[in-house]
């Protein structure tokens, strides 16, 4: 389970840090929009309900939409999809369908907010159990760039 919450914990890292990047090019006084669309290969390593580790690999589609107002305020919207698939060494087959989601705002001599959800949802194609992961992070910076708030909350259930 623990690999499974540094997936997904590097996963928010990821959106995190796509949204920081593209931020660097757009300092300007204008407004404006922009997106960028990307697609990513990817595997990683998983546990299972059972317990057994599955190596799962595809590909991740990552959606940037950014957006400054005039005023210099910048909002990135992340939105990452993973549509993924692998086996277990009993031969059990899993699809791995997992998305993140964040939202980071900022501006000139403000507060910074980043949210990100993140869900992993582990779908055996056999008897096993489905495994099915939530990771939700908020974080605010204050303009001196000291961390006023943190949340961080991560679930997980097996079913059948």
């Amino acid at each position: 389970m623990n690999r499974i919450f540094m997936r997904l914990s590097l996963i928010c890292a990821l959106a995190s840090m796509l949204s920081l990047t593209c931020a660097l090019p757009n300092v300007s006084a204008q407004a404006f929009v922009t997106t960028d669309n990307v697609v990513v290969p990817i595997d990683f390593i998983a546990t299972a309900c059972d317990g057994q580790t599955i190596t799962i690999s595809g590909e991740s589609r990552v959606i940037v939409h950014t957006t400054t107002s005039d005023s210099g305020q910048t909002t990135f919207k992340t939105h990452i999809q993973f549509h993924l698939a692998g086996e277990a060494p009993d031969g059990t087959r899993y699809v791995a369908n997992e998305t993140v989601d964040s939202i980071e705002t900022s501006g000139t001599g403000s507060a910074t907010t980043l949210t990100s959800i993140g869900q992993l949802n582990l779908v055996s194609q056999g008897s096993s159990d489905n495994l099915r992961a939530r990771t939700t992070i908020h974080t605010t910076v204050n303009a001196n760039g000291q961390v006023t708030s943190t949340s961080f909350d991560f679930t997980i259930d097996c079913n059948g």
